[in-house]
């Protein structure tokens, strides 16, 4: 019995926020092209078909997407992604769904889909405001910790699994207790 695990960037390296340690802005902005925009059907397709080929009833399969920030794609998209893996999968196959986001984008609709298809979310929050506003800006500029907290709430009502990824600073590394307690 094989498990699988694939990690997909629907929207390349295109993010929604500005965050001072962003290691992946600065290696994008190296690339002769930094971003391949939003995954293609044909791209995504092809992604499945050829991962379905190589799996057999009672396999398991766990697709994770990560970006820059995979909302991006659009909840059209996600929504596309799961009704091909739905048609290409053999039904003995065990398929599950993580999403890496900063959670920008995540509303009603977007809570609805991820509680329907069982997505467990890991959401980007770094402890508490003073911490997590430190290095957490979006693209204006501005922190993001309210908005943060508002969907980790939404997530909360709405019954979806979730976890905390948090990003681990020289600063953040002075304040355990602080972050502990949060």
């Amino acid at each position: 019995m094989k498990q699988l695990s694939l990690m997909i960037k629907p929207a390349s390296s295109l993010c929604n926020m500005h965050c001072r340690y962003c290691f992946y802005e600065d290696v994008s902005s190296l690339r002769q092209k930094s971003s391949f925009g939003i995954m293609t059907a044909e791209t995504r397709r092809s992604i499945l078909e050829h991962t379905f080929s190589q799996l057999a009833p009672k396999d398991s399969l766990t697709i994770v997407f990560q970006g820059g920030e995979p909302t991006l794609a659009g909840l059209d998209w996600f929504e596309q992604f799961v009704q091909e893996t739905i048609s290409l999968a053999d039904p003995k196959v065990s398929v599950s769904y993580a999403l890496q986001t900063n959670g920008l984008l995540l509303d009603e609709a977007w809570f609805s889909f991820l509680k329907k298809e069982h997505f467990l979310i890991g959401l980007s929050l770094d402890g508490p405001r003073n911490l997590h506003d430190a290095c957490r800006l979006d693209t204006s500029g501005k922190g993001t910790f309210s908005r943060i907290l508002t969907v980790k709430k939404g997530l909360e009502r709405s019954q979806i699994p979730y976890n905390a990824l948090m990003v681990l600073t020289n600063t953040m590394a002075r304040h355990p207790r602080q972050i502990w307690n949060f």
